[in-house]
């Protein structure tokens, strides 16, 4: 077994968010996050791409992140707490494979955030996939399921949204693709250029992929509503019919008080977990790490009850208070531990949650 000791602070994240970006601009960051960041880890999803690497750097990233901060924001991202449906299933692959070429020690604080983001999956009833946007779009919209449902693109996403159209109660749910998916019983196929001869539909769903370009109102038939789920976005301006964004969705969500509450709930969660497999890893690698680790911790949690006590307190002369005092109490300890592994083992267990 891998006696590898993670490294947290040696952890940069460069985020960008394209829920809102045109098909030149997601194309632009991506091959932003590849030039500027070589042998980083690039996720890239239909809601982000994040660059993970080794080394700082100033890109016009609008999020940085960097040590403890970047790996539990990839630990939250791996999770789908950053979703624009919460627990989204998809998101937990796709950081994992973009972490399959890593370096050793990069790989190994991947594997950490992942493992945590599993356990809070396990422990947590998401029960969501990427197709419960729909549901997400028709409750920002204020519209019930009901009537026609075109969904436009027959890959993993467009699938997954008609079957969800059918389970939510749409009486007909049709898939406009360039190809034909395999059949999916209930689900009626168009080819994608035949889509504007459909007779009126209460929805569409726009589930292309980034080289399908905008769809022109003249494309498509009659609808109520346009759901956008695509990214780069699938709608050219100029639409009939209102249209419902990823990032209008995701305002929604940010409207209700108690989805939010929910979600800094399981980001808390997430967190001991982290902490958890962080310690343990460490311990493993350094007995005296995982001990600062374990102090490290305390210190954060006191720190946040004492700018409860005393909010007239500026944070930044109680954290360095209360960073001066932990150095100062177990600078000299920490340094004789390096000599005793065992006895260093057994003081961080001390420390340790129960």
């Amino acid at each position: 077994m891998s006696r590898l000791k993670p490294e947290p602070r040696s952890l940069y994240a460069c985020c960008w968010s394209t829920i809102s970006c045109a098909a030149g601009e997601v194309a632009r960051v991506q091959r932003l996050a590849a030039e500027l960041h070589p042998g980083a880890s690039v996720v890239v999803s239909c809601q982000r791409v994040e660059a993970y690497g080794t080394v700082p750097c100033a890109c016009e990233a609008p999020l940085h992140a960097s040590g403890d901060d970047a790996l539990r924001h990839l630990a939250e991202v791996a999770a789908g707490l950053h979703s624009v449906v919460l627990g989204e299933e998809q998101i937990l692959g796709q950081v994992r494979r973009a972490f399959d070429d890593a370096a050793p020690g990069q790989r190994k604080l991947a594997d950490i955030a992942l493992a945590s983001a599993r356990e809070l999956r396990r422990e947590t009833d998401f029960n969501s996939h990427a197709g419960a946007l729909l549901d997400r779009a028709l409750r920002t919209a204020g519209m019930k399921a009901g009537g026609r449902l075109l969904v436009l693109g027959g890959g993993q996403l467009g699938r997954l949204v008609a079957r969800r159209g059918l389970e939510t109660g749409f009486s007909d749910v049709i898939i406009a693709a360039r190809t034909r998916p395999a059949d999916i019983p209930g689900i009626r196929y168009v080819p994608l250029a035949r889509a504007h001869t459909l007779e009126p539909v209460a929805v569409i769903a726009g589930c292309l992929g980034s080289s399908a370009g905008e769809v022109l109102p003249e494309d498509l038939p009659a609808a109520a509503l346009l759901a956008d789920l695509g990214t780069p976005r699938n709608f050219a301006d100029g639409q009939a019919a209102p249209v419902v964004t990823l990032a209008g969705m995701l305002a929604d969500e940010h409207a209700r008080p108690h989805a939010m509450k929910r979600r800094g709930e399981l980001r808390e969660r997430l967190g001991a977990i982290l902490d958890v497999r962080l310690a343990a890893a460490l311990r493993a690698g350094s007995p005296v790490a995982g001990l600062r680790f374990e102090v490290e911790r305390v210190r954060q949690r006191e720190l946040a009850r004492m700018l409860k006590l005393h909010p007239e307190l500026p944070a930044e002369t109680l954290d360095a208070f209360a960073r001066a005092l932990v150095n100062q109490l177990f600078h000299l300890p920490s340094a004789r531990l390096k000599e005793d592994l065992a006895l260093g083992a057994r003081v961080a267990d001390l420390f340790a949650p129960a």
